[in-house]
């Protein structure tokens, strides 16, 4: 198992979560890191962090059919889903609070789309669930052709919010009730039927990847230099560092070539999970699930994931709103907003999983 050099976080007491570089490579670290802006940083850290889990929850069993799991391995998984099996604690103190079975579910949909919820969220705190979300995506199984969708919210978009007296952005549904509040705050957005949700944050996504041995990727030398790597172009495994810079960035492009990095990552740790052994995937799951919070159960899991074997390499990327579709604003409290047609979100989205629209493209 390598260990490349990664950053630790600690706590300040202060609400915002401080790095410290370790001295190892630290010419190529302090290149990269302070360049960046806090809320950069914690914006790359949640996109980063939605990749680990959609790869590793997602794409793991995709390639451990459950008939070669051993009970050892499967029991290991299942541990980890408990509450007792985190590594962090998982709050479920919020102000507003959701009935589970009342998400605002719309009925009569395709019954061959399973939709999903990721989220990302970094407070500075070691809590899963709680805190604003920096990242949202929703994550979309075709169970008949085996096709995989990935549609990022932006985070600053205008929204009702289920309960809610007055609009706000779409990242505060989070903090306000939680997994079940961002859900139905999305499925009244979209007029989906989410149910299932996984939610993370950052303290331990670099050591994820690390625990992987790191992710190969093929670099070009602007890419390689904005992700702090300090040898070249070309293909070379990156570590979990390495990784959160590769991923976020946007300075050679915009948010559609950000996505397209997002999906490279996703198929590069695909392949990697492909070609190791059940009991080291097994081993990669359980870490991931054990630094997550989700409303998953083993049984749905085993169920779901191995139907992504039809079609594995099927991959699109969608942002929402789509460019030129939404513009900038400010609320009274100075908050800065994006207004859209909520009906013409909903139409791309629909394209988008029809194969009529356009994906996100580099």
């Amino acid at each position: 198992m390598i260990k490349p050099d990664i950053p630790a976080m600690v706590l300040t007491g202060t609400g915002i979560a401080s790095f410290v570089l370790s001295t190892l490579n630290l010419r190529q670290k302090k290149r990269y890191w302070y360049i960046m802006k806090e809320k950069t940083r914690r914006t790359l850290l949640a996109a980063a962090g939605v990749i680990v889990i959609a790869a590793g929850i997602y794409f793991g069993f995709i390639y451990t059919p459950p008939g070669k799991l051993t009970r050892q391995q499967g029991q290991r998984i299942e541990n980890a889903l408990k509450a007792d099996g985190k590594e962090l604690p998982v709050g479920d103190d919020f102000r507003m609070q959701v009935d589970p079975d009342d998400l605002s579910i719309t009925q009569g949909l395709d019954v061959a789309w399973k939709h999903f919820l990721l989220l990302g969220t970094d407070t500075g705190e070691i809590t899963l669930n709680t805190g604003r979300t920096d990242a949202m995506m929703v994550l979309s199984l075709n169970v008949e052709t085996g096709d995989l969708k990935l549609t990022s919210l932006i985070r600053d978009m205008l929204v009702d919010i289920p309960g809610s007296r007055t609009q706000n952005r779409i990242n505060a549904a989070n903090s306000f009730g939680g997994p079940l509040l961002a859900i139905k705050t999305v499925n009244e957005l979209l007029e989906l039927n989410i149910t299932r949700y996984v939610s993370v944050n950052f303290a331990g996504f670099a050591g994820i990847i690390d625990h992987m041995g790191g992710v190969q990727l093929n670099l070009s030398e602007a890419e390689a230099k904005l992700a702090g790597v300090d040898y070249g172009n070309g293909t070379q495994i990156l570590n979990g560092w390495q990784t959160l810079g590769y991923v976020r960035i946007r300075k050679l492009d915009n948010n559609f070539g950000r996505n397209e990095r997002q999906r490279i990552t996703l198929q590069a740790l695909l392949k990697q999970l492909k070609n190791t052994n059940n009991d080291a995937i097994a081993d990669t799951i359980t870490k991931v699930l054990g630094v997550t919070s989700t409303n998953f159960t083993a049984a749905e899991i085993f169920e779901l994931l191995p139907l992504a074997l039809k079609n594995p390499e099927n991959f699109e990327t969608l942002s929402l709103p789509q460019e030129g579709k939404f513009s900038y604003a400010r609320t009274e409290q100075g908050q800065s907003v994006i207004h859209f047609r909520v009906q013409t979100l909903r139409e791309s989205f629909r394209a988008f999983l029809s194969g009529q629209g356009s994906p996100d493209t580099d």
